[in-house]
């Protein structure tokens, strides 16, 4: 590879630390400091009941079954040809599940002090995406004002399950306008799988190869046909985690479906796709990021469908791979030869420094 490759996906491990930056009341009137926390299973809910299937790790994809941390984090950045990385959450995912608005409040002000000290503090390379409090909106506006402008992250993370409503829903445009107005990405990450279907399924594998796009595109979706799109023309939204495959079966399936169903509207509110402007058209527009891997077989294909502009490499480390793994995939884009060399720079570099504006 000519130059480093951006990772526009990322993970951190909370640790029992973050309860650290718990401020109060919550910090000690909840319990945190009278009965301990272990691991992270005080601070979020279980994102469903299907996390429990173990398959195949890359032996280095947990540093070597040891901690992960910033250090280890870096010395993948080495070791991987990475120049720099955005940084999500784990057990964070869970987010769009907590029932109460106060705590949701209290724990994104704790994991995005917590991930400043702890990540961005240790080097430019980690770069952060602030959790979100969307149970209170108003809350929201100001903790994405704030980890955007004090802390220094980059854009803020929209949970893919759990909300009341979809995430096109008005109730959470202010969240939209602000992110336009500070210039910063938002993206949706899959974690949560629960209440799609899947849940009649005893082993894990097929769960998680659909519930992380199955509810991107639900939230895709929801972002197009209410209207958010139209409403926030400058606003960047980001779908991880789900691959690139699921591109070209949106398209295809979204204008067929505005091909023959059509939408009432005699106040005339309706402000998503049309015949005239198909579901489609929207992910050309330079304002739709989406996550994929580099061992994808129809990456080129959903390229030539849609254009290279809003594909993104992401490596997902520490979770399933390691650097040696990292490297190979980034290498299987950059040797590809059915890619472009333009649409090659801009998979691996180019769409993230947009998307993320760096």
């Amino acid at each position: 590879m000519e130059s480093k490759v951006i990772d526009a996906d990322g993970h951190v491990y909370e640790d029992a630390s973050v309860a650290d930056f718990v401020e109060e009341p919550f910090r000690s009137r909840s319990g945190l400091l009278n009965f301990g926390v272990t691991g992270t299973h005080r601070l979020w809910p279980t994102p469903d009941a299907h996390h429990f299937g173990i398959g195949y790790r890359s032996p280095k994809a947990f540093g070597g079954g040891g901690k992960v941390g910033p250090a280890e984090w870096l010395a993948f950045l080495e070791a991987s040809g990475v120049e720099c990385s955005v940084l999500y959450p784990t057990a964070g995912l869970s987010m769009g599940l907590i029932s109460s608005p106060d705590w949701a409040i209290a724990i994104s002000r704790a994991y995005n002090n917590w991930l400043r000290e702890r990540y961005l503090a240790a080097s430019p390379r980690l770069k952060g995406m602030a959790m979100l409090p969307l149970q209170d909106v108003s809350a929201a506006v100001e903790e994405l004002r704030r980890a955007v402008k004090e802390l220094g992250m980059v854009g803020g993370l929209l949970p893919s399950r759990g909300l009341p409503k979809n995430l096109g829903a008005e109730e959470y445009w202010p969240v939209y306008k602000e992110a336009e107005r500070l210039g910063c990405a938002l993206a949706v990450h899959g974690g949560s799988h629960a209440g799609m279907g899947l849940d009649g399924f005893t082993v894990y594998p097929p769960i998680g190869g659909l519930g992380h796009p199955f509810s991107l595109m639900i939230a895709l979706s929801g972002f197009l046909f209410h209207g958010a799109l139209d409403r926030f023309p400058r606003l960047r939204l980001g779908f991880l985690e789900g691959g690139a495959g699921w591109t070209s079966f949106w398209m295809d399936r979204m204008d067929r479906s505005v091909k023959y169903h059509f939408v009432i509207d005699p106040r005339r509110r309706y402000r998503g796709p049309t015949l005239e402007d198909p579901p489609s058209s929207c992910l050309a527009s330079g304002r739709i990021f989406i996550g994929c891997e580099g061992n994808e077989q129809s990456l080129a294909y959903q390229v030539g469908r849609v254009g290279d502009q809003p594909f993104l490499f992401a490596s997902d480390f520490p979770h399933e791979i390691g650097p040696e793994d990292c490297r190979r995939e980034a290498r299987g884009i950059a040797d590809s030869k059915t890619l472009s060399s333009k649409a090659k720079r801009a998979i691996l570099q180019g769409n993230a420094r947009r998307f993320y504006g760096l």
